[in-house]
């Protein structure tokens, strides 16, 4: 059994949202994630927005042993399709050239972009969707290997064309691109309502015997049979390498984390400038009350600075205390189900204290999650 879990890394990574916009509408993406008719940020506002996310960032490092590697990572909606994305990267490429610049896309883009993503931005993460077209995918793969050098790939396996992403996979491999087979909704493996809606997929019992020969074959600690994901655990979604009670691996069989103290606002930020919200991460979401709920407003970015300034020059930080039974991204982060003392020490400055946050309920009904929050904004258009 995991007891606690070790951040190798040293990044801490800003995901941030530019908005729902997107070139492709997939079943499986619900609205509070993608749409067609979005508007999008102003490049003004993008510009004094990642100023502050690098005051904030830098503001972590001062209390660290060793500053962090900082890493933007954008995401959507599709990035590519904002009219000012490239300009903005050009922006933070030249104001702030120590902070890499992922991007996470679709893919879905002509020689004219490709070329821009290659010299803008330093790597990231194309996803493969199997409800494009043919033409549409077959550009992706194309892309995908001529990024390779500093793209991987998630295939989402999506239940009726799921075979068609093995031979996704194949191909990928053949051309020493780097890939991770995605489980589509694995972050709600059991919501009926979810499933009903095809946001979460249930696969069969062929299906998940794949999955887990696959794992298996990697080093993988997976045991389970059957056609249930229960068992068969979680890779990190961004190819981490961290550590399980003192051994290296990319895979947990279980990211139940309740009660735990966890780290994760020292390893991640989460931005979404459509819904002018800041979190701590993008799924989970807990905040440094330890409640699912955001840090605040991009538009008051500046509270945001001061209450963590406030926070770490008094030299007692909070100590988040996990209130949820699945972890999905941010499972890669250092956390201890017992006494963190030691790791926490590791990690940050000498004279640095924690105070661990009472644990908090999590349910739809207490939690500000960002598809509440986009909810509650479009029953008001």
């Amino acid at each position: 059994m995991v007891n606690e879990i070790e951040d190798q890394s040293n990044r801490y990574q800003i995901i941030w949202d530019l908005g729902r916009r997107c070139s492709y509408a997939c079943t499986y993406c619900p609205p509070h994630r993608n749409n067609k008719t979005s508007s999008f940020v102003d490049y003004d506002k993008l510009c004094k927005t990642v100023d502050n996310v690098v005051e904030y960032a830098l503001l972590y490092d001062q209390f660290r042993k060793k500053p962090a590697l900082k890493k933007l990572s954008f995401t959507g909606g599709e990035p590519t399709v904002h009219p000012d994305f490239f300009k903005f990267l050009k922006y933070v490429k030249k104001e702030y050239p120590d902070f890499s610049r992922g991007l996470t896309t679709n893919g879905w883009f002509g020689n004219h972009v490709l070329d821009k993503v290659l010299s803008l931005t330093t790597g990231g993460t194309l996803s493969y969707h199997c409800e494009a077209t043919k033409k549409q995918k077959e550009q992706v793969i194309s892309n995908a290997i001529y990024l390779r050098q500093k793209y991987k790939v998630n295939v989402m396996f999506h239940k009726d064309y799921f075979w068609e992403c093995v031979d996704v996979c194949e191909t990928l491999e053949k051309n020493s691109v780097d890939y991770v087979p995605r489980i589509i909704g694995d972050d709600h493996p059991d919501d009926k309502k979810s499933i009903e809606l095809g946001y979460t997929h249930k696969y069969n019992k062929d299906q998940m015997k794949w999955f887990r020969n696959y794992w298996k074959q990697r080093g993988q600690n997976v045991s389970e049979k059957g056609n249930t994901q229960k068992g068969l655990g979680r890779p990190c979604c961004g190819g981490r390498c961290f550590k399980a009670n003192g051994v290296d691996t990319y895979f947990l069989p279980d990211t139940n984390f309740l009660g735990w103290s966890c780290m994760v606002n020292w390893y991640f930020l989460f931005l979404n400038s459509e819904a002018d919200i800041v979190y701590t991460h993008q799924t989970c979401g807990v905040n440094l009350n330890g409640k699912v709920a955001p840090l605040g407003k991009i538009s008051q970015f500046d509270k945001i600075i001061d209450d963590l300034a406030d926070s770490l020059y008094q030299k007692t930080v909070p100590m988040i205390t996990c209130p949820k039974t699945f972890c999905g991204c941010g499972m890669c982060i250092t956390k201890s189900k017992t006494n963190i003392d030691e790791m926490f020490n590791k990690h940050t400055i000498e004279e640095l204290n924690y105070e661990k946050v009472s644990q908090k309920t999590s349910n739809w009904f207490t939690d500000m999650t960002t598809k509440r929050i986009f909810m509650d904004l479009d029953s008001k258009k």
